[in-house]
């Protein structure tokens, strides 16, 4: 891929970039975010950085033996600590505490969640027996009170996905359901408040396209071929004031090329929509779309261009009204992890790019 010349806006003025060196060779696998059909991607594996109330992060990776590491940072970005790590399995999830990590792990069959503090694994416990295959993934979040986990999993030659609430202990809460959105191609899991927002893509039932909670909202119709194959692709999804805004690809309406949108509806019934627009008007793919909440009231969504590295940002307001220019910045993204926003309005990630894959990248996009 080529290079794109970098801006020199606010964002890129905001942008920084710290090396965190790790003590095995990081395995990003292999695939796309963006195939023909979703199944392609299944040997990615993610770069996850998950912020923590104490300002300090988490960042979960995995080798090349396949072990599963959680490398703890400081505010800046500093190891601060030992890894804490699972020997095997496919990393899907991580949610971050000040004293260790759960981390949503695809093993042997089945979804297991991981409390970890220090080097001592607190609980594991399995959240789905036999359902769960590779090329299945699933999203972790975290109330204050209650862990939310929504994957995708397997039954009689199907594809669907499974909504499991848990508490401190690792003991599965009565609610959720083990079988929902068929075929669920993808899923995130967002917080609004303490209420968890699930949102799904779907080729199949109970429609073709974006659904939120299951059946309850159609955020997005796109088509879909009961195959996995489909017009969309989700990048993320967050709550702003009272409502949630998604921002995904799409091929919907006759597009020849893949390209970045937005869309929202309110978080209280009947979730009322009130932004469903392309972002702008293509003539190349636009993939690996993210999307994160910046400072206290906007939005940053991110994408890629097809043949380019580096990433193109543009923020918009409450109103999803652009502000200011488009910038492209010098960096990466995990195709298989979102941006995220930390307790100062920041927005956060991490990835590995470059020749050495001993070292991380930790970047942040500081608020004004």
């Amino acid at each position: 891929m080529t290079q794109r010349p970098v801006s020199s806006g606010p964002l890129t003025q905001s942008l920084t970039v710290v090396n965190v060196p790790v003590d095995a060779e990081v395995d990003l696998g292999a695939g796309y975010d963006n195939p023909s059909s979703f199944w392609n991607g299944q040997g990615l594996r993610p770069v996850i950085l998950s912020p923590q109330p104490d300002g300090g992060a988490k960042i979960g990776w995995t080798d090349t033996d396949g072990k599963i590491h959680i490398t703890p940072v400081d505010e800046q970005r500093k190891r601060c600590g030992v890894d804490m790590t699972i020997p095997r399995g496919l990393l899907r999830d991580l949610v971050a505490h000040d004293d260790g990590s759960a981390v949503l792990v695809l093993r042997d069959g089945g979804m297991f969640l991981y409390r970890l503090r220090g080097e001592e694994t607190v609980f594991e416990e399995r959240l789905a027996s036999n359902w769960c295959r590779e090329i299945h993934w699933g999203s972790l979040a975290w109330n204050g009170e209650t862990y939310a986990a929504y994957f995708a999993v397997h039954r009689g030659g199907h594809e669907g996905d499974a909504f499991v609430y848990i508490d401190p202990n690792g003991d599965i809460l009565p609610g959720g359901w083990s079988w929902g959105v068929s075929h669920s191609i993808d899923m995130r899991l967002a917080l609004a408040g303490r209420r968890f927002m699930p949102l799904a893509l779907s080729d199949a039932y109970p429609g073709t396209g974006l659904f939120f909670n299951h059946n309850r909202k159609r955020v997005s119709y796109v088509w879909g071929d009961f195959s996995g194959g489909t017009g969309g692709r989700i990048g993320g999804m967050v709550a702003l004031r009272d409502r949630m805004f998604v921002a995904f690809s799409s091929k919907q309406g006759g597009r020849r090329n893949w390209g970045v949108a937005l869309a929202d509806f309110g978080q209280e019934e009947p979730h009322d929509q009130q932004v469903h627009k392309y972002l702008e008007d293509c003539d190349v793919d636009q993939v690996n779309v993210k999307i994160a909440r910046y400072g206290d009231d906007q939005l940053l969504v991110s994408w890629l261009e097809d043949g380019r590295w580096n990433r193109k940002f543009q923020l918009y307001d409450a109103n999803a009204q652009p502000v200011g220019s488009t910038e492209v910045l010098p960096v990466r993204a995990s195709a298989r992890s979102d941006l995220k926003t930390d307790g100062q309005g920041n927005v956060v990630w991490a990835h590995n790019w470059g020749d050495d894959h001993r070292v991380l990248q930790a970047v942040r996009i500081s608020r004004p």
